[in-house]
C-alpha cells in the first residue's frame, strides 16, 4: 500500500471530469499567434492504453514544469463514450501504461518519488504498487550514474521494464542492480573506453524476473548494461504457450553485435538460444499471421513488406510505399491479425497498416496517428492524431473499416493559436535525389515577396508532427514564421531510395566499408548539402525567399549538416549548431567505430589527409558564415571547430547550458525548461542580428551584442553566394 503522505498527494491531483471539445480541423481555427512559452509547453503523449472493456483509457503527457524546472508527466483517464477526460495525478516520470489482462486496471512505471516503480492504476485513478524496488540505480548525465541515452534526464530506477503474460497471472520485469565492491582495475579495450568519459560512474548490471501466479519468482538472466537490448526493450517480449521469447545483444568482437533471441521455457525453467540477427530494425519482435517477423525491405518508391520464417518459410505480402516501426505494433489474441506503424516514403506521415493472410491495408488519418492502444481483436484503436498545424488530439480509429473520430484535446492552449500556412514539399537535387520536408510561410505571407528563410534540418525528422523538439530542438521555428521568416524543415535523403545510399548509411551503421570511406562520405552528407542548397536555389527561382538572407540550423545529426554546409559552401549568412562536434578529429577517441567508415582510422594515422579535406575545424578558413554553437555537454571536439573558426576570424560564439547542479548536465534534448526557453531566445536574437540586422529587444544575453558588433567589424568580410557545393 502507498503511505499517506502519497495518498495525499494523490487525492490532492485527483480532479473532476471536463468535457473537453475535440480538436477542430486545421484549416477552421482562428485565433492567436505563438509565443515562446507555447513551444515549451507542447505535450509529448507517452504510450496510452485502453481499458479491457474500451470503454476508457489512460495516457501520460510530458510538459515543462517551470517550477520543478523539468519535463513531468500528467497522467490522464479519458472517457471515450462521454468524450471526457480527468487528470488524476502528476509523475516525474509516467511510462509503459498498459491494461492488465482480465482487469479492469491498468499499469505502469511512474516515479512519484521513491524512483521509477511498477503501480497498479484503478479507473477511480486510486494508485497502488506491484513491484517497488527500493535499492534505486541513478541513471542519466550525473555523478555516480549509468549512462543511459543522451535524452534521459538524471532520475532513479527501481524497475527498469515489464510485461505481463496474456492471461495477466504471470509478470515479467528488470531492474537494475548496482554492482557492489571497489571499483574494478580495468586492462586494454575497458581502460580505453574511459577516454572520452567526462563523469563519474558506476557498475550495474540488468536483472530479469519472472512472477509466477502463485507469488514466486524465478531469477532468469542478468545481462550488463551495455547491451541495448536488455537496457532499452527488457518489456518487449514475446508470450507463446509456456515459452517466453525476449532479446539480447551480444558482441562479438566487429563493431556491430549479434542480437540472439532466446526462449524461456515457464514449465521446465530452462532457457535455449533460437535465432540470432545482425541488424535488429525493430526493439519489438513483430509477428505476422504466419508466425514469422514482419519487415520491409529493399529499395526504391515502392518496399517489400515480407513475414520472414519461421524456418525458411517467407511470405510476401506486396510491395507499399511505407517503412514499418514498432512504434504501433499489437497482435491480436488468436495471431490472425497484426498491426505496425508506418511512415509514408511520399509525405513522411504515420499512420497504421493492418496485416492479415489475405493481404495488407494501410490506414491514414488527417495527419500523422501515433502511440496507439489496440483492443485484443484488432478492432479498433485509440491514438494521438497530430500534425505540423494540427495539435495534438486522441482520436477513435475504426481498424475495420478505417475511419477516424475526435475524442479529446490534449492541450486546449494549443487549440487557442490560429494555424500558420504549412506545405509539404520534395525536392529533388542536382544528382536525382529526393529529399522530403515542408515549407512553413510567414503569418502574414504576401506573394511575390522574398522572405529570409530558416533552414531547420535533423536527419529524417521533419514528418508531419506537431512541434517536436526530436525536429526543432531549440530553434523556434513557429516564432520564426511568426516573425517573418520562411521556415524550411527539410530531411537527409532517404536511404530506402537507392541501393548505394543504403550501403553507405549500413557502412556508417556497422562501422566498416564497403562503399570506401569518400563513398560514404559523398553519400551522406555532401548529397545531404546539395538537397539544401538546390532547395533554396529552387525557392529562391520561384521568388519566395531572398537567397542572401538564409540561415541555417541542426541539432545533433542536424549539426553535422550545419558544419559541413557552411565549409562546403557559402550560401549561408548564419548558422546554429546544436550539441554536435562529430566529425572533428578529437572525436574519434570517443567513437572509433563510427568515424573509421567515414575516414578510414584515426587522425594519427595514414588517414589524416582524409579528415584534412573533410573534418569542419580543419576547413574552417572556408567558412564564410557566423555561426553559434549551443552545447549540453562540452567535448573536445566542439571547442575544437570553435577555435579554429576564432583562429579563422569568422564570427563565431560558443554557449553551454548546464545541469541542475554541478554534478549534472543538461540532456541532448533539453529538460530543463529555463534552459529550453534561454537558447530559444538566443537563437532568434543571433539570426535576427545576422539576417535582418535588428536587435531582438527580447535577447536573453544582451550583452553580448557588443561582442557581435566587434566580430561583425573586425571579421573576415562575407565571401560572398555561390550557387553549389564545392
Amino acid at each position: 500500500m502507498l503511505n499517506s503522505h502519497k495518498t495525499g498527494l494523490f487525492a490532492a491531483a485527483f480532479l473532476a471530469a471536463a468535457a473537453l471539445s475535440p480538436a477542430s480541423p486545421a484549416g477552421e481555427r482562428k485565433g492567436r499567434p505563438w509565443t515562446f512559452e507555447d513551444i515549451l509547453l507542447v505535450p509529448e503523449v507517452n504510450e496510452l492504453a485502453l481499458s479491457a472493456g474500451g470503454r476508457f483509457a489512460i495516457y501520460s503527457a510530458e510538459i515543462a514544469d517551470t517550477g520543478a524546472k523539468r519535463t513531468r508527466a500528467q497522467i490522464r483517464i479519458v472517457d471515450i463514450r462521454a468524450r471526457t477526460q480527468r487528470s488524476i495525478a502528476h509523475a516525474d516520470i509516467a511510462k509503459s501504461l498498459k491494461r492488465i489482462p482480465n482487469s479492469g486496471d491498468w499499469s505502469g512505471l511512474l516515479d512519484i518519488g521513491e524512483g521509477l516503480q511498477l503501480y497498479r492504476i484503478a479507473a477511480d485513478g486510486k494508485i497502488s504498487p506491484i513491484v517497488e524496488n527500493r535499492d534505486v540505480v541513478l541513471v542519466g548525465k550525473a555523478d555516480l550514474s549509468v549512462a543511459m541515452g543522451g535524452g534521459a534526464p538524471p532520475h532513479e530506477i527501481g524497475v527498469l521494464a515489464y510485461d505481463w503474460s496474456p492471461d495477466g497471472k504471470s509478470l515479467w520485469y528488470s531492474q537494475l542492480k548496482a554492482k557492489s565492491g571497489p571499483p574494478p582495475i580495468r586492462f586494454d579495450d575497458a581502460a580505453s573506453s574511459l577516454r572520452s568519459r567526462r563523469r563519474s560512474s558506476i557498475e550495474a548490471e540488468v536483472e530479469f524476473f519472472l512472477r509466477a501466479p502463485d507469488g514466486s519468482i524465478d531469477k532468469i538472466i542478468t545481462r550488463p548494461t551495455s547491451d541495448r537490448m536488455a537496457m532499452h526493450a527488457g518489456g518487449k517480449v514475446v508470450w507463446r504457450g509456456d515459452d517466453i521469447f525476449f532479446r539480447i545483444e551480444t558482441p562479438d568482437g566487429t563493431p556491430g553485435s549479434v542480437f540472439e533471441t532466446r526462449a524461456w521455457s515457464r514449465k521446465q525453467k530452462r532457457m535455449r538460444v533460437v535465432s540470432n540477427e545482425r541488424d535488429a530494425r525493430t526493439l519489438t519482435m513483430l509477428r505476422g499471421p504466419y508466425g514469422g517477423s514482419l519487415s520491409a525491405t529493399g529499395t526504391g518508391a515502392l518496399l517489400d513488406f515480407v513475414e520472414n520464417g519461421p524456418g525458411e518459410e517467407r511470405h510476401r505480402y506486396g510491395r507499399f510505399a511505407f517503412t514499418i516501426s514498432d512504434r504501433n505494433y499489437a497482435a491480436s489474441r488468436d495471431g490472425r491479425k497484426a498491426i505496425v506503424g508506418t511512415r509514408s516514403l511520399e509525405t513522411s506521415r504515420y499512420g497504421l497498416a493492418l496485416v492479415q493472410r489475405t493481404g495488407v491495408r494501410e490506414i491514414y488519418g488527417a495527419a500523422s496517428l501515433s502511440k496507439c492502444s489496440f483492443d485484443d481483436r484488432l478492432s479498433h484503436a485509440i491514438c494521438v492524431e497530430e500534425g505540423v498545424s494540427m495539435p495534438p488530439r486522441l482520436v477513435r480509429v475504426d481498424l475495420a473499416r478505417g475511419g477516424i473520430e475526435p475524442i479529446v484535446t490534449i492541450s486546449p492552449r494549443h487549440n487557442e493559436i490560429a494555424p500558420l500556412q504549412v506545405r509539404a514539399r520534395t525536392w529533388i537535387n542536382r544528382d536525382g535525389y529526393k529529399a522530403t520536408g515542408y515549407i512553413i510561410y510567414p503569418r502574414d505571407f504576401r506573394a511575390g515577396t522574398r522572405y529570409p528563410a530558416i533552414v531547420i534540418t535533423h536527419g529524417f525528422d521533419a514528418d508531419e508532427r506537431f512541434a517536436k523538439a526530436e525536429n526543432q530542438w531549440n530553434y523556434p521555428a513557429q516564432l520564426f514564421a511568426e516573425r517573418g521568416y520562411v521556415v524550411l524543415l527539410i530531411n537527409d535523403p532517404l536511404p530506402y531510395q537507392s541501393a548505394n545510399l543504403r550501403a553507405a548509411y549500413s557502412a556508417w551503421s556497422r562501422g566498416s566499408g564497403p562503399p570506401n570511406p569518400e563513398t560514404v562520405r559523398r553519400l551522406i552528407w555532401i548529397e545531404g548539402v546539395h538537397s539544401l542548397v538546390d532547395a533554396i536555389g529552387e525557392l529562391a527561382a520561384e521568388g519566395l525567399i531572398d537567397p542572401a538572407r538564409v540561415g541555417i540550423a541542426g541539432y545533433s545529426r542536424g549539426a553535422q549538416m550545419v558544419n559541413v554546409a557552411i565549409t562546403q559552401t557559402q550560401i549561408f549568412s548564419a548558422a546554429s549548431s546544436g550539441d554536435g562536434g562529430f566529425l572533428e578529429p578529437s572525436g574519434y577517441a570517443g567513437w572509433p567505430a563510427s568515424y573509421d567508415p567515414v575516414y578510414g582510422g584515426s587522425p594519427m594515422s595514414e588517414h589524416f589527409e582524409q579528415y584534412r579535406r573533410f573534418a569542419p575545424s580543419l576547413n574552417a578558413r572556408k567558412v564564410c558564415t557566423p555561426v553559434l554553437q549551443q552545447v549540453a555537454a562540452a567535448s573536445p571536439s566542439q571547442a575544437e571547430l570553435f577555435d579554429a573558426l576564432r583562429a579563422a576570424k569568422v564570427p563565431t560564439q560558443l554557449t553551454y547550458y548546464p545541469g541542475t547542479s554541478p554534478a549534472s548536465d543538461e540532456t541532448h534534448i533539453f529538460h530543463i525548461p529555463s534552459n529550453r526557453m534561454l537558447a530559444m531566445r538566443e537563437n532568434m536574437a543571433w539570426f535576427d542580428y545576422w539576417l535582418r540586422g535588428k536587435r531582438d529587444t527580447d535577447a536573453p544575453f544582451p550583452e553580448r551584442f557588443a561582442v557581435w558588433d566587434r566580430m561583425a567589424e573586425n571579421g573576415r568580410p562575407r565571401c560572398g553566394i555561390a550557387e553549389s557545393v564545392r
